[in-house]
């Protein structure tokens, strides 16, 4: 069976098998990579043992297993309960990822929000809403505010970035001329 599938593959133009093989590569390889960050957050949550993420208390059990559907198959992940505030919770409980389906996604979503894409470009290349990416995306820069940069360490590049002051609204604008959408800023 696996030989007839092999030689199906070997019959179809370079093409297409250069689209099958980027369809492979992006099912499997995004279900291992968010499987990684999942083991990732919940190892940073669990480092110091269990925690109840609403009551704070170390009174904690494991409470069953619940399933995600992934673009290939099903995950069994862990849930817990606390036995002060008998509420229960995941590894993603309180982390930008809590509630969110296509967990495969969303490192696809960071790379396209680092190279600059628009939502609607990024929901194209994604094959996501772009109302679910605007979520996700204040999800992330959420997350970003409440880091301690005070960790960063090594040599950090920036490079200026001039934005317009925008005076919208704003009569008797004095001491530039009026100008139209847009633009470049020539000065700070």
């Amino acid at each position: 069976m696996l030989a007839d599938i092999i030689n199906q593959i070997r019959n179809l133009s370079r093409r297409d098998q250069q689209r099958f093989k980027e369809f492979f590569t992006n099912s499997l390889g995004s279900a291992a990579e968010t499987e990684s960050v999942f083991k990732d957050v919940s190892e940073q949550k669990h480092k110091d043992g269990y925690t109840c993420t609403h009551c704070q208390s170390t009174n904690v059990i494991r409470f069953g297993k619940y399933q995600v559907k992934t673009t290939i198959n099903t995950i069994e992940r862990q849930r817990y309960r606390c036995k002060e505030c008998c509420k229960t919770f995941t590894d993603m409980t309180n982390t930008p990822l809590h509630r969110t389906h296509m967990p495969s996604k969303w490192l696809q979503f960071i790379e396209c929000m680092i190279e600059g894409y628009s939502l609607r470009k990024s929901a194209k290349l994604i094959g996501a809403h772009y109302v679910t990416l605007f979520y996700w995306r204040h999800k992330i820069l959420t997350a970003l505010k409440q880091m301690d940069f005070e960790l960063f360490e090594g040599i950090v590049e920036m490079d200026e970035t001039y934005f317009l002051y925008s005076e919208k609204g704003k009569r008797n604008i004095q001491g530039r001329k009026p100008r139209l959408r847009g633009g470049s800023s020539e000065f700070r």
